[in-house]
């Protein structure tokens, strides 16, 4: 459901000022219909908002979907960003670390798959084995 509140948001001609006001907004920010919470997660995910504004958005432990979209935004700034790869979220550890140019966080449970190496023919250059 959109509403006036979430679609100044999201619009890109919406200034760093207002912006920066929609992510106070009062209200329980857990709570679906709440505008407040909808508002930090667009305003994270606006090109035009302020670098400030973006910081303290990735700075909210409370939040993972407006840290996830502040990692994502282009305006993020570098420092930032490598803060955010160790993120307790994944998803939030992994956009910061693709922005960076960095390889996903290693999972300690995940399951290593063996590699099979072909054996090629030096001579005929074909698979000898797969």
């Amino acid at each position: 459901m959109t509403t006036p509140l979430r679609d100044e948001a999201q619009n890109p001609a919406t200034s760093p000022e207002r912006l920066h006001e929609l992510i106070s907004l009062p209200g329980k920010r857990g709570d679906i219909d709440s505008d407040a919470g909808w508002c930090r997660e667009y305003v994270a995910a606006n090109p035009s908002v302020a670098l400030a504004t973006l910081k303290e958005l990735a700075a909210d432990q409370d939040d993972f979907m407006a840290r996830l979209n502040a990692a994502k935004n282009p305006a993020l700034d570098e420092q930032t960003l490598w803060t955010l790869i160790e993120d307790t979220n994944d998803m939030v550890a992994d956009a910061a670390r693709e922005r960076l140019g960095l390889i996903p966080r290693p999972r300690p449970n995940a399951v290593a798959r063996a590699v099979r190496i072909p054996v090629i023919d030096p001579k005929t250059g074909r698979v000898i084995k797969p």
